[in-house]
């Protein structure tokens, strides 16, 4: 909680100043027809203290307000492009259990579009592992989903590359070029784009520096331009832990809220940006 407050203070102090701004102007108006007198408030002392109370729960409004009320900000709103950045999980966006309106999700993987969740390859506490454990329950649909992989990406011609065992000791071994795009059909009117963004060494350690991180989002938008079809874009800050971008947390929303709205002509309906909720105590959206 400590955390949390030194991470919203300045929009808790703009909260706590706006909301004593209102309120004492509403006093003030209505003591164009009251007096402190003509209720009791004949000195003072009673007139600090009611003073002070106030103050206090202003405070205290503006606290509720800067923690538990700011879960989601518009960083842009112009004719028909919006950009939210909210609190949510992606998991419960991507995997929805009723119909929703048609949108696209987002979900990072590696160049190779690797399918088996375990230590070794891609862990389960990742955004890919978690699409992976949601979407695939068995070898059949393994197949399936990486035939459906395969056509999309043969589709839009993405060409891979054949690697051998000297380059990567175990999963796929055709790698694509970076920021290819799978486009598969999800439940409920969801579609997932499959962003290639990482790269395996032999040793199946997950790589990608800046640059390519930035290349990597870029062409998404590009795609998104292209083949979007003016569906709501679902995507979050990627390219941390596991992916060794060298970026924290932060770092990779700040880049990716500059990237959103610099790309913001490509973005011909709303884009939402999704910080995992958990991460509220490190996070703020409130000073973006």
């Amino acid at each position: 909680m400590i955390s949390r407050i030194k991470n919203n203070i300045k929009y808790i102090i703009s909260r706590f100043t706006l909301i004593v701004s209102i309120v004492f102007g509403l006093i003030a108006g209505i003591q164009i027809f009251i007096d402190w007198d003509n209720i009791g408030v004949d000195n003072t002392k009673n007139k600090i203290a009611i003073l002070i109370v106030v103050l206090a729960l202003c405070g205290i409004i503006s606290l509720i307000w800067g923690i538990f009320l700011s879960n989601n900000r518009i960083i842009y709103s112009k004719d028909e492009v919006e950009i939210e950045v909210r609190y949510g999980d992606l998991m419960k966006i991507a995997f929805p259990k009723k119909n929703k309106t048609k949108r696209i999700v987002v979900i990072a993987v590696n160049r190779c579009f690797d399918m088996v969740v375990d230590k070794d390859l891609i862990r389960d506490n990742t955004v890919h592992g978690q699409f992976l454990s949601r979407y695939v329950h068995n070898d059949t649909e393994r197949a399936d989903l990486e035939f459906e992989i395969k056509k999309s990406l043969a589709e839009y011609d993405y060409e891979p590359i054949l690697l051998d065992r000297s380059n990567k000791r175990y999963g796929n071994l055709e790698r694509y070029p970076l920021g290819s795009i799978a486009r598969i059909n999800g439940e409920n009117n969801i579609t997932f784009f499959l962003l290639a963004l990482t790269e395996f060494d032999k040793n199946c350690n997950a790589q990608c520096n800046k640059h390519q991180y930035v290349e990597c989002l870029l062409n998404l938008f590009e795609y998104y331009d292209s083949h979007g079809q003016g569906m709501e874009l679902y995507l979050y800050p990627m390219g941390t832990s596991m992916a060794r971008t060298g970026l924290s947390k932060k770092e990779s929303l700040d880049a990716t809220i500059t990237l959103t709205k610099i790309s913001k002509e490509h973005l011909k309906a709303k884009t939402t940006i999704i910080v995992d909720k958990r991460c509220k105590n490190e996070i703020s959206i409130t000073d973006i």
